[in-house]
Parts: structure tokens; sequence; C-alpha cells
């Protein structure tokens, strides 16, 4: 039995026996990229014009023309975003690190569902503060918050802006998070031109 990719290049070559230089074939990993090739270089007799590979996340980075960093440059990033407009007790770096993990993923998911950031941050502020305020602690009185729950409030109040901070620190560099770069492709694409004739997406099975 052969192997999917095998099939793949099998079809390419049986599609574009000439040349395929005005394709795009857009694959889940480069370690598929690798293998793509090597199905292909079996069964080339001539010389031939091949594809431009890509990873998914190589192609998204193309369309973006943003450059996606790896977490631990993106922990630094999002460090000085938060310092930019800081609770009033700023966490040091270190503990910081200990949940700024949990708030990027939570960036990347609100950028790749194209969701409203704003509303997304907002209604996650009021929904922690219920969860959180106790009848002995609190009712609808016009007492002062306590300094623990002032605390809190700040805290979700926070996210947005350092979203916002984030974001235009990265772009001023060109750079990006997975999610950032996968919105800004998203929203551009309808007025990109694209260099190829066709983008052929292999093994893909979430887009």
């Amino acid at each position: 039995m052969k192997a999917f990719l095998e099939l793949i290049a099998e079809r390419l070559l049986n599609k574009f026996p000439e040349s395929m230089e005005n394709i795009a074939v857009v694959l889940p990993s480069k370690r598929s990229v690798v293998f793509l090739k090597s199905y292909l270089s079996k069964r080339i007799s001539k010389p031939i014009f091949l594809p431009q590979f890509f990873s998914i996340e190589e192609f998204i980075e193309n369309l973006s023309n943003l450059k996606v960093l790896d977490n631990l440059s993106l922990q630094f990033y999002l460090y000085q975003s938060y310092l930019q407009n800081p609770p009033l007790k700023a966490d040091s770096f270190d503990k910081f690190m200990s949940w700024s993990s949990m708030l990027l993923h939570d960036f990347n998911e609100v950028d790749r569902n194209l969701v409203d950031a704003k509303l997304v941050f907002t209604n996650l502020k009021n929904v922690k503060e219920l969860e959180n305020w106790s009848l002995e602690e609190w009712s609808f009185s016009e007492s002062e918050l306590t300094d623990s729950q002032e605390s809190f409030v700040e805290f979700y109040n926070g996210f947005f802006q350092w979203y916002r901070n984030f974001n235009s620190l990265l772009l001023r560099k060109n750079h990006a998070y997975q999610g950032m770069a996968y919105k800004k492709a998203a929203l551009e694409i309808e007025d990109k031109e694209l260099s190829w004739e066709k983008v052929w997406f292999v093994g893909l099975n979430a887009l």
C-alpha cells in the first residue's frame, strides 16, 4: 500500500508533468515537506521546476508578512506590554511567567477564531467577578471593595490593554504570535495578490 504523500507526488507529476513552478503546496509540518520532496525526487527522470513547499506555519508567515516567534521570545515581549499598564502590584518576571503562558494561549485562541478581543476580555472580567465574590465579602451596597477585590478587578481589567500593547509592540517589529499571524492573513487574503496559480493544501484535516 502506497503512502499518502507518495500518492500526492504521483498526482502532482501527472497533473503538472512539465513544470510546477507556479504551484504552492502547503503541508502540516516541515517533516511532511521533506517526505513529499523525497517521493517526488524518486519519480523525476528529467529536469523540472518543482512547486514551492510550505509548512502551514510558513505559509501563514508568508501571507501575513510577519515572523512568528518562539514562545520564550513572546513571553519577553508580553512582559514589556504588561509593564506598560501594570496593576498596582506588578509581578516580577519570574512570577509573571507562572501565569503568562495561559494569557498568551488566550490571545492565540481569540485571534485564531477571529473574535472581538475587547468583548471577550470584558465578558471574562465580568464572569470572574461573579465567580469570586462571596455573600460574606460583597453585596450590592455602596461600601468600598476590599483590597483583594480591587486587585482582582484591576487584574482582569488589564487583559484587553495588554492585548493591545502586545499586538502593537509586535507589529512594529514585524513579529507575531501564531494567532496574530493567522488573523492578519485571514483579514487581508481577499486583497492579497498571490504569486502562484494554484495552492494545494495537503494532509490538513482542520482548516
